[in-house]
């Protein structure tokens, strides 16, 4: 294998791994970068010897861990991420919103959940069993665990 095969694989490599580092999450891509480093650096030992083998392998780790560190410590991570923080919640508290009578208008079919319009708000809502089409009048009959029942009116 020629030297200049040897630094591609091992360049690849390092794109591979940087890319992990910088862009995607888990270890699928740093695995690769890692075998193609490996690879330039096996093929290095086959064509050039155990002496030049191991200065690129020392090379390689060096650098490694040079980039891997150098990208984390460099905050490029921290310009990708998002800063931006959120005031609501997970589960919504409705007893502000919808009381047990009020009408409403199915958006979408309930079979059994959907969307329906009530008083003013869009929201989530579940009848109690038997599908309702969409644009159908409603009537909120239950409010549980913050889950709005309703009825076809």
């Amino acid at each position: 294998m020629t030297l200049g095969m040897i630094i591609f694989f091992i360049a690849l490599g390092f794109i591979f791994l940087l890319i992990e580092v910088l862009i995607t999450p888990g270890i699928i891509v740093g695995a690769i970068g890692i075998l193609f480093m490996g690879f330039g650096v096996l093929k290095t030992f086959e064509a050039y010897g155990a002496m030049t083998g191991n200065i690129v392998l020392l090379s390689v780790f060096l650098l490694a861990v040079f980039f891997v560190f150098g990208a984390l410590k460099s905050g490029a991570w921290k310009r990708m991420a998002s800063t931006e923080s959120i005031d609501g919640k997970a589960v919504d508290d409705f007893a502000d919103m919808v009381t047990i009578g009020d009408m409403g208008k199915s958006l979408s079919a309930l079979r059994p959940t959907g969307n329906a319009y009530i008083n003013g708000s869009r929201m989530e809502v579940q009848s109690e069993g038997e599908p309702i089409d969409a644009n159908t009048e409603v009537e909120v009959i239950k409010i549980k665990q913050n889950k709005v029942f309703v009825k076809k009116v």
